[in-house]
């Protein structure tokens, strides 16, 4: 077993981290100086190298809910590289995970969500989000959304 970490730098990545060593799980870090995921070219290098990942973890996010109103980057992180990845997995044959967030809901329910209802993010953050997922999960159903 072979790990691709995306947004290693990040939080939830931060904590992948601490685990794989651990458990002396063989992975590889990356954040976006090291592998730009919105760029197919640069992602394309990387896999010409790197065949053998099994899985392929995605941490990276563009989560600055507000500045996404207005910044076109929300859309290339958070719908674009997802399915990007995605679409590598399965060529590889790796596993696809990658994480979800509330805000792709419109928080007008008053009981909790439930992961198969219909999306309906009000912020570009939380459109771009839902975006992102439904596409993983439709072109891969190696493809995990958490």
């Amino acid at each position: 077993m072979k790990i691709l970490l995306t947004g290693s730098n990040g939080q939830l990545g931060h904590d992948f981290k601490k685990i794989f060593d651990r458990k002396n799980i063989e992975y590889i870090a990356t954040d976006s100086k090291e592998l730009d995921i919105t760029n197919d070219e640069k992602l394309k290098k990387f896999f010409q190298g790197n065949r053998e990942i099994t899985h392929i973890i995605n941490c990276a996010a563009y989560n600055d809910v507000d500045k996404a109103e207005n910044d076109e980057k929300v859309w290339l992180l958070n719908a674009k590289a997802p399915k990007k990845l995605a679409e590598i997995s399965k060529e590889i044959g790796a596993v696809f995970v990658t994480y979800s967030t509330d805000f792709v809901f419109d928080g007008n329910k008053s009981s909790p969500y439930l992961e198969e209802e219909e999306t309906n993010g009000l912020s570009e953050y939380g459109k771009s989000k839902a975006k992102g997922e439904k596409e993983v999960l439709k072109i891969y159903d190696k493809s995990f959304v958490i």
